[in-house]
């Protein structure tokens, strides 16, 4: 064998043959194709990305299982709820009944609480912000004047209430709803009234609304008009009676209107016939509310038509119902010496409030047109829908 020279070797085998023996046995560079091809084998049961119809199989099991896990969710939400309820189904039986109602009724009271706390939020409008003021300076509060619980009072109170705020000189009601003779008499006989003869009719009101009245009237008949009163004596001062005989001269014929139409059966009209006057305005204000009107036309509410038994402002001696409403000269002058309308749809009817117009908003009173005249009514910002002609 022929051996070449060490110098003569390619320079990596040079290198070789020179670390051969000068690296130890342990420290040589490991051979990996034994592992790799071991890697290899394995990666042929690797699972792969699925594609195509195992893609959307994928999918659709992932859908699947969102939907039974949701189902899961609520049936244990409502396995919670039903629990619950059980619980509070089994302390109820375990308190004594005297508890239980009590419980119950403590319920009923926090939800009329918050129920006239809703209402006493109204009584931040300007006409019940004037009424209070108005109300305090005369040494009452306007609990003892009406109460608002009442949902009749409350209509009659913001139909006529404008009255309550006329000026010191006159003398309001000291309710908003009467409930007999005697009691209209002792309030007639403290606020005092003067009886004047005009246009052949003896009528009656509080000494500063007639006095403004007959101003008013010698203004007018020096300009060739006249101010007389519509329908003679009780276009004026009225009696508790007086007001009860006006109310049926609208209710009964509406009763035989409504039950010839079908609308009230006979067996209604006569349960309604029966029923107190207090009653019977509880009953009728509600039957309106379904379109059953009870007005002279039966278009409109009665209380458009005439006042509630012992509410209206003829029984404070501050109204009066004027012949020549129509005539607008006639109506300045009545402004002028302190009369308005106030009552909304109440075509002749004028009040005392011996007020200037100008000061009528800061008093709590909004202005209604219907036609050429014009209502000042309270300001409590319902709606502005005025009627025909009344007849009151």
């Amino acid at each position: 064998m022929i051996r070449l020279p060490l110098e003569s070797k390619p320079p990596s085998t040079r290198l070789q043959l020179r670390t051969r023996f000068l690296v130890p046995e342990k420290t040589r560079q490991p051979d990996f194709r034994f592992v790799n091809e071991r890697f290899m084998f394995l990666d042929k049961f690797a699972p792969r990305k699925p594609t195509g119809s195992r893609a959307s199989h994928t999918r659709g099991m992932k859908g699947l299982a969102v939907i039974c896990t949701m189902l899961l969710m609520t049936a244990f939400l409502w396995l919670v709820f039903g629990w619950t309820q059980a619980r509070e189904s089994a302390a109820d039986q375990k308190l004594p009944r005297g508890e239980t109602s009590k419980t119950k009724n403590l319920v009923q009271m926090s939800e009329i609480k918050m129920d006239q706390k809703k209402k006493d939020n109204k009584n931040t409008s300007p006409f019940y912000m004037a009424l209070d003021e108005a109300l305090s300076l005369r040494g009452t509060k306007l609990k003892d004047v009406c109460d608002l619980r009442n949902p009749v009072a409350r209509r009659v109170l913001e139909d006529y209430g404008a009255m309550f705020l006329a000026n010191e000189t006159v003398l309001p009601p000291p309710t908003c709803v009467f409930n007999s003779q005697k009691e209209v008499d002792e309030f007639q006989n403290e606020a005092g009234f003067t009886l004047a003869l005009i246009g052949g009719d003896e009528i009656e009101l509080q000494p500063a609304a007639m006095a403004a009245l007959l101003a008013a009237r010698e203004e007018a008949r020096k300009a060739g008009l006249d101010i007389t009163p519509r329908d003679g004596t009780e276009a004026a001062r009225r009696s508790f009676a007086d007001t009860e005989r006006l109310w049926a001269t609208r209710f009964l014929p509406a009763l035989v209107h409504w039950q010839k139409l079908g609308r009230l059966s006979r067996e209604q009209v006569a349960r309604l016939r029966r029923l107190s006057l207090k009653d019977q305005v509880r009953e009728v204000l509600e039957l309106e509310k379904s379109g059953i009107y009870f007005s002279t036309d039966f278009s409109k509410s009665i209380l458009y038509s005439i006042a509630a038994p012992g509410t209206s402002q003829h029984i404070a001696m501050l109204a009066l119902d004027v012949d020549q409403f129509a005539n607008e000269r006639v109506r300045r002058i009545l402004t002028r010496h302190g009369w308005f309308q106030t009552v909304k749809s109440d075509l002749p009817h004028f009040t005392f409030l011996g007020l200037a117009e100008k000061d009528l908003p800061s008093r709590g009173l909004r202005s209604v047109k219907s036609g050429a005249q014009l209502f000042w009514i309270p300001n409590v910002k319902e709606n502005d829908e005025v009627g025909t002609m009344n007849d009151e």
